[in-house]
């Protein structure tokens, strides 16, 4: 039996449900590119280009697809989608190296009397619980974090430290939210008289279904009028912004940068690269993908791959592009 910070490769590949070709007592301790691996680590392969790296690769074992097999002699971990392995494994390592806490409620916390909290749950220091919340069991809420009032956060939700979460906002089950996150301000809303903005207030919510993931420093406006709506197994990088009345559809996965201005509407199992932008009050549809740096300024009902903006090239070339662009004019 392996110990505490390893595994053997017939334990990894039941958990990862992958399909080994070699020695099941060989034990591993991690994860390593093709290139850096260590003689106790696990690889993958997952692309063509790296087949090169795979002959002079001195992991443990390779994840690969059964069409790459061949060209490995080692030590194999096979199936379908060895990306997906790599994942899991990934999932298996980390339960090796950081188990999880002991559930437990910091003495520096300060917990309204009138909030429920699972004695499953582990609240970090200098953490505040506002009134009328509830967490629930096997949460987990870093240190220095935030909850508003009328909160609930689902079973084994994790919230790491320093996370903002104002009033009345609803996370679901397994969810994961990290760091420096701020889920239900107020968003962009104003109305102007002789030159005076006077603010909209916001009385809508940010409902977060179950399984979504919110990377670090990320911000979630709640609804203006209505919510702002993120449906299950939604994925969000980091420095991403929705804005008001915003609402993702199930299974969509948005890359750091981004930002989705109010009350535009983005369908199921979509993806949005890097730095997308996308204005107001646009419908997408579903199985939409949007390369980085993308401009969407109406809505898309097609199901597709869609981009905007144009590749790096030589300064001097962009400026013969840029003369050309302006003499399209039909």
């Amino acid at each position: 039996m392996s110990s505490s910070l390893s595994i053997t490769l017939g334990e990894l590949s039941e958990k990862i449900g992958a399909i080994l070709k070699g020695d099941a007592d060989t034990i591993v301790t991690g994860l390593g590119s093709l290139e850096n691996a260590q003689k106790d680590q696990v690889s993958f392969l997952s692309r063509v280009k790296y087949l090169p790296d795979l002959k002079n690769t001195n992991a443990a074992a390779v994840i690969l697809s059964e069409d790459h097999s061949e060209g490995f002699i080692g030590n194999k971990l096979i199936g379908n989608n060895p990306y997906l392995l790599y994942a899991k494994a990934s999932k298996v390592f980390k339960e090796l190296v950081r188990p999880s806490e002991e559930p437990g409620i910091s003495k520096n916390t300060e917990i309204s009397n009138s909030s429920l909290v699972h004695d499953s749950a582990t609240i970090g220091p200098f953490t505040t619980i506002s009134a009328n919340s509830k967490i629930s069991k096997n949460v987990s809420i870093g240190s220095g974090s935030f909850i508003g009032k009328n909160v609930s956060i689902g079973s084994g939700t994790i919230i790491y430290p320093n996370v903002s979460i104002y009033d009345s906002v609803e996370i679901g089950s397994d969810c994961i939210i990290h760091s420096g996150t701020v889920i239900g301000s107020d968003g962009l809303g104003f109305a102007k008289e002789d030159n005076k903005w006077f603010k909209i207030e916001h009385l809508g919510k940010v409902i977060i279904h179950d399984e979504v993931e919110i990377g670090s420093n990320s911000s979630i406006d709640r609804g203006s009028v209505g919510d702002t709506l993120i449906s299950k197994n939604v994925k969000i990088d980091n420095l991403v912004h929705l804005a008001h009345n915003v609402e993702i559809g199930e299974g969509t996965a948005i890359a750091a940068r981004s930002a989705i201005a109010g009350s535009s509407k983005i369908g199921r199992n979509c993806t949005l690269a890097g730095c997308v932008a996308i204005v107001d009050n646009v419908k997408i549809t579903d199985e939409v993908h949007i390369t980085a740096m993308t401009l969407i300024t109406k809505s898309i009902s097609k199901s597709g791959i869609y981009s905007s903006g144009t590749p790096f090239m030589e300064n001097s070339d962009w400026k013969k592009s840029a003369i050309r662009f302006k003499q399209l004019k039909n």
